[in-house]
């Protein structure tokens, strides 16, 4: 496989942004709404022709601390998600993946999501169902800004371990950990943002809004010194970590924009995307 040219959805540079902070409702659909109608963002996206690098043939691969992102080398042994103690069983393979690969003290598995690039029709669903599925996000983004995280820190750590770790000589860091759940990935694989290549004012703030609380993300606006990254014929046992914020300060990778794109050299005969992530809050000593 070699580079390819893609489509990349970047949040459009509007005079609106400058006047209205960009939202997103991920809300369960309710009698009588009619997403033609009635709309849950402001978001809206310009399409990008990018060059894409296969980090696949590269002689020095991607490392979390300097390009945010990583790929690991782990067989799951769940790979069917039927019950919610399968969730239950992946985030613990997730914390043991962090503990042994990031040389972590305490790892933290929170948040878990599937996904599946599928046209759904459905008129109500739960969003505290572990099992519950979604399409592929739209739009280049980070899952969590800078103002966010302490909130998400705070949310998820135990207080003994608040006792433990919140003092100088640790690191806190929020790592996505994305597989596929199909033996290989063709259609609408993962791009991955050589942090490095990002300015911080490419990074706009957006509110994520769900029924218990308002988070915060980053979407991406283009800019041409911009590098992207993929997989090639991606396995299930090549999993993605990339960093979504961390409280170490300095120049090192602290945040990764990612999306799905429409893969030219998927064949015609690939199954739609499957995958599941997972958000991990990962203590390391500095």
């Amino acid at each position: 496989m070699a580079d390819i040219e893609a489509t990349i959805e970047y949040l459009e540079d509007l005079e609106l942004y400058d006047n209205v902070k960009p939202y997103w409702c991920s809300l369960p659909p309710r009698d009588g709404f009619d997403p033609d109608k009635e709309r849950l963002d402001n978001l809206e996206f310009e399409s990008r022709k990018i060059q894409i690098h296969d980090m696949r043939f590269l002689k020095d691969k991607p490392r979390i601390d300097v390009n945010g992102f990583q790929v690991f080398d782990h067989t799951t042994q769940i790979s069917r998600f039927e019950a919610p103690e399968d969730v239950a069983r992946y985030k613990s393979e997730t914390e043991e993946l962090h503990l042994k690969n990031l040389g972590a003290v305490y790892v933290k598995c929170y948040d878990m999501a599937l996904r599946t690039n599928i046209l759904f029709d459905r008129t109500e669903y739960d969003l505290n169902d572990p099992l519950h599925t979604e399409g592929p996000v739209r739009g280049a983004h980070n899952d969590i800004s800078r103002n966010f995280g302490p909130q998400m820190i705070n949310k998820h750590l135990p207080d003994r371990e608040k006792e433990l770790y919140m003092r100088p000589g640790y690191r806190f860091r929020i790592i996505n950990t994305w597989r596929s759940l199909l033996p290989i990935v063709e259609d609408r694989p993962l791009a991955l943002c050589d942090s490095r290549s990002v300015a911080a004012a490419d990074l706009i703030s957006c509110d994520r809004i769900v029924p218990e609380h308002i988070g915060e993300v980053y979407f991406l606006k283009h800019n041409s010194n911009h590098k992207w990254y993929w997989l090639s014929r991606q396995k299930d046992s090549e999993p993605f970590a990339f960093v979504m914020y961390d409280t170490k300060a300095g120049p090192h990778a602290r945040f990764c924009p990612h999306v799905s794109f429409d893969n030219p050299q998927s064949s015609r005969e690939a199954p739609p995307r499957e995958s599941v992530e997972t958000r991990s809050l990962v203590i390391t000593r500095e």
